[in-house]
């Protein structure tokens, strides 16, 4: 799953960058410290490069390896991590919206609701969080004129309590 993200060459190339500059930072910090412990300071740098080599050797999968063993890609989908592809999630009985940017919400709302409703789902719960409520009232202004969404109320205590939002969807 990690090394999808470092299939964009800029990711990648950040990523190093950053390696190498905590390599850098870790031998002019283990410099002094030579002039102290000796020269058994430079072995405890050396490990600590392969050991970050190793990482980014792992983590970047430029060993050879099992590729069986990257799961990156699903079965039925094209190139994993396409930023251009739509990612098409399950529809359960509750979505959680904190993972959405705040403006993509209410078009997130309006899709789940629908095909929430074509799955034959009755009740759904919107995880909005609690916060100071700008998401909640977002999330219930939008539900209060939504055609499918017969009444709503927050969430029962075990199930979000007001950090969520019930709506029960008409049937057909």
């Amino acid at each position: 799953m990690v090394r999808t993200v470092f299939r964009d060459p800029k990711v990648r190339q950040a990523y190093i960058v950053t390696k190498v500059a905590v390599f850098a930072a870790a031998a002019l910090a283990t410099w002094p410290l030579s002039k102290i412990v000796g020269p058994q300071a430079w072995w405890g740098l050396g490990i600590f490069g392969v050991v970050l080599i190793a990482l980014t050797v792992a983590v970047l999968g430029l060993g050879g390896g099992d590729e069986g063993s990257d799961k990156t890609e699903d079965a039925g989908e094209g190139e994993a991590g396409d930023p251009t592809e739509p990612v098409v999630l399950p529809i359960e009985d509750s979505i959680d919206l904190h993972p959405f940017p705040p403006r993509d919400v209410p078009d997130i709302v309006t899709e789940y609701l629908a095909a929430a409703h074509a799955e034959g789902f009755r009740e759904v719960r919107l995880i909005h969080g609690r916060g100071i409520g700008v998401q909640r009232e977002r999330v219930r202004s939008l539900l209060a004129d939504h055609p499918l969404v017969q009444e709503f109320h927050d969430g029962t205590h075990d199930r979000g309590g007001w950090g969520a939002t019930i709506a029960y969807l008409k049937r057909d």
